[in-house]
């Protein structure tokens, strides 16, 4: 099955900069895109009947964590689907959006839970980036 048919949906397999494109994408919620993997409706195929995981967080650590990983998810996603379509407005306001959204989350993560980058550990005795724990080692909150 070809999911590059133009007349099925709107995504096209090339680079076409002079045409303009006749409908939007369908979108996945963010929290179902993150379970699924996929944000466009229309690119999303189960594999072999299967569903997927659902994401259930054990604490506010977890979930806030979850947050900014979704909302990462989301504007990547949209990021390439811009690299195909870099003329849509909609989907570049899109992107600002979850762009700020996905920062702010991270900023609430960062300042109760600690750095989740190293560029972005305050210049502090001990050095924070190496205190625990790790996003991926379990915590009871």
């Amino acid at each position: 099955m070809n999911i590059f048919q133009e007349d099925k949906n709107c995504f096209s397999p090339f680079y076409m900069s002079n045409q303009t494109r006749q409908c939007q994408p369908v979108l996945f919620d963010p929290q179902e895109a993150i379970s699924l993997g996929n944000l466009f409706k229309d690119l999303y195929m189960s594999y072999q009947g299967f569903s997927n995981y659902c994401l259930q967080p054990e604490n506010a650590r977890q979930q806030a964590l979850l947050e900014v990983q979704m909302y990462y998810f989301v504007a990547h996603e949209i990021n390439l689907y811009l690299d195909m379509h870099p003329h849509d407005e909609k989907m570049i306001q899109l992107y600002e959006q979850y762009i700020q959204k996905a920062k702010q989350s991270q900023d609430v993560f960062e300042k109760r839970y600690g750095p989740l980058e190293v560029q972005n550990t305050q210049n502090k005795i001990p050095f924070e980036w190496i205190q625990g724990p790790w996003p991926w080692e379990y915590q009871k909150d």
